[in-house]
């Protein structure tokens, strides 16, 4: 018998870097529009973090889909 209904997608890699995006954005407006004193961001820091977060979404995804199919 064949679903009707496709498979539904999460969004979670679309969240996760909406998020990131508005955090990044609001430390940017509260520094240099609000002049509020914040630690300045290392990009040398923030790169792997960001390389970390969309493994996990990734593996998580693919996680989901293959449990959904079985």
């Amino acid at each position: 018998m064949i679903n009707p209904r496709p498979a539904r997608r999460t969004g979670a890699g679309t969240i996760v870097f909406a998020l990131v995006l508005i955090v990044i954005g609001g430390y940017y407006v509260l520094r240099n529009t609000l002049g509020i004193e914040l630690p300045e961001l290392n990009s040398d820091a923030l790169v792997p973090v960001l390389a970390v977060l969309l493994g996990l979404v990734l593996l998580y995804r693919a996680w989901s889909e293959r449990s959904a199919a079985a």
